[in-house]
């Protein structure tokens, strides 16, 4: 059986507990549906747990053959990648769209992706290689990998043809629809809409080149997860739940079917960035987890250990992925280095 898949560059995966899912929603924004959307609150990250979802179905996106292109979709493509339910709608005689507010929420995480920068750094297990940039032989060794920029180096609105793009519009006729709001008050890059005139037809993005260097293999990298397709049908329940949906990207990340490791080990930082000071309530976090897992079929099984302390799982045949030969393999262990914040 062919199973779907795509990588993802661990770059992004090694940072994105620390980064996404560390806010609250804010009350007059309050999940109404699937798929809650965290705006920024003074003091608190920017990046809420949707983003996170966000990024995967970016990433999904992409064109494996060449990743770095920029990529021309529609919100609609966007909307049915992370599996927003269709609602049928009275105005459109019976055809199925999707809520505005489903539009709204992948909206405003695209136009955060694009306006916010991250600050990652840390050492990681980089492939070795010469002064031409080719790899060399030998184990992987930690160096100082650091990436700080947006996760988006380009964002736009695309028009039909022969329509004038608004970035070419005087101010009158042109409006800035990014209503992103910056946590240390950086200055946030305008994104162009007509004040009158057609609706745009597709949008266009690019991810950082230093984000997909794991999945073209240029170094250094330190290489890249591949996820089924099919994680993006977990995004209803694992999405209200930031804890399992970290977990579910590590379980899915790690290269050995059986694993065994320990709950306060899983719980620090450079793994999942629980809260450690309250130790009972990641353990409970962390159980209630792999129940999720084992009931949506990423793991087969799991158990304690005899002394409580040590979490072994196996993974599901459907959800297990080798290395690839040719391909830059992932870190040795579950989160090698911790990064400096």
């Amino acid at each position: 059986m062919t199973i779907d898949t795509f990588k993802v560059d661990n770059v992004f995966i090694q940072n994105a507990p620390k980064t996404f899912g560390g806010q609250r929603p804010t009350a007059r924004r309050r999940a109404r549906h699937e798929g809650s959307l965290q705006l920024p609150l003074p003091g608190l990250a920017p990046f809420g747990a949707f983003d996170e979802w966000a990024v995967l179905g970016l990433y999904s996106l992409l064109d494996p053959e060449n990743p770095t292109a920029p990529v021309t979709t529609t919100f609609t493509e966007i909307a049915e990648t992370l599996q927003f339910s269709r609602v049928v709608s009275t105005a459109l005689e019976g055809y199925e769209t999707f809520l505005s507010e489903t539009y709204n929420i992948v909206t405003e995480s695209l136009h955060r992706l694009y306006s916010v920068e991250v600050d990652w750094r840390g050492y990681w297990e980089v492939k070795l290689t010469d002064k031409k940039g080719k790899p060399t032989r030998g184990r992987p060794r930690k160096h100082w990998v650091e990436y700080k920029g947006r996760i988006l180096v380009s964002f736009a609105y695309i028009y039909p043809t022969g329509v004038t793009s608004p970035a070419l519009l005087p101010s009158a006729k042109r409006r800035n629809v990014n209503l992103t709001q910056s946590p240390n008050g950086e200055s946030i890059p305008p994104i162009w809409r007509e004040v009158e005139g057609p609706r745009p037809v597709a949008v266009q993005y690019q991810l950082s080149p230093d984000l997909v260097r794991g999945l073209t293999g240029e170094h250094p990298n330190i290489g890249a997860t591949i996820l089924p397709v099919r994680i993006f049908a977990l995004r209803k329940t694992f999405g209200r739940n930031p804890t399992a949906t970290k977990l579910l990207v590590w379980v899915c990340r790690q290269v050995n079917k059986t694993k065994t490791i320990s709950l306060a080990g899983l719980a620090d930082e450079k793994n999942l960035n629980l809260d450690d000071r309250q130790p009972t309530r990641c353990r409970a976090a962390l159980l209630k987890g792999f129940d999720m897992l084992k009931t949506a079929g990423v793991v087969a099984d799991w158990s304690l250990s005899g002394d409580k302390k040590s979490v072994i799982f196996t993974k599901a045949d459907d959800w297990y992925f080798t290395r690839e030969p040719s391909k830059p393999g992932l870190p040795a262990s579950s989160g090698t280095a911790k990064a400096d914040t």
